[in-house]
């Protein structure tokens, strides 16, 4: 018996490494907007969309951090530069002690992304806004564009991370199963 509660304290031991590792931490500082024109030349993407859906695909882990990134799906109003899509995916910090801008499902952005077409990323540093509130960027930007391309991008469920999560305790649970019925056994 001591045996197996031996093996259940090191099993413990060794799986809170695994759930509750150490993470960096990083708090979020701006050194100010730049003009409109600097950032339309430095992003890869600016459009006014719509945010169709939220997605964090790290909720239900056990650990979890302010800079885990939320995917948002856009519908896609107006393209002043990058991909002319009817739908694109960009992706933010969690939170804005992380520089994730504070996105609310429902309601239009003018947003100023980086990154490769299918990695998209804009945080609290960048000239994200509410539609309602970036008149001026709008007036120095001009008329938009249509998207061209029609296409739909929303996809279900919240990721593999609780499937890890999942296995990861089934496999646990499986080995101080087998353990016990061995312990038992002699």
């Amino acid at each position: 018996m001591r045996k197996l509660v031996f093996l259940i304290c090191i099993m413990i031991f060794a799986g809170s490494f695994w759930i509750g590792g150490p993470t960096k931490v990083a708090a979020c500082s701006c050194a100010g907007p730049q003009p409109v024109e600097t950032e339309f030349q430095n992003k890869t993407a600016v459009f006014s969309g719509k945010v169709l859906k939220i997605e964090d695909r790290n909720f239900n882990l056990f650990t979890q951090s302010s800079a885990d990134p939320l995917t948002i799906i856009f519908e896609v109003k107006s393209v002043w530069k990058g991909p002319s899509q009817s739908q694109l995916i960009v992706t933010t910090a969690k939170s804005s002690a992380s520089c994730g801008v504070n996105l609310i499902e429902g309601n239009e952005y003018l947003v100023y992304a980086s990154g490769k077409t299918g990695k998209l990323e804009t945080g609290l540093c960048d000239r994200t806004e509410l539609l309602q509130n970036a008149a001026e960027d709008l007036q120095t930007l001009g008329a938009g564009t249509k998207p061209e391309e029609i296409v739909n991008l929303e996809t279900g469920g919240a990721g593999t991370s609780k499937w890890i999560v999942g296995s990861g305790l089934a496999l646990l649970l499986a080995i101080v199963f087998y353990a016990f019925k061995r312990l038992r056994t002699k």
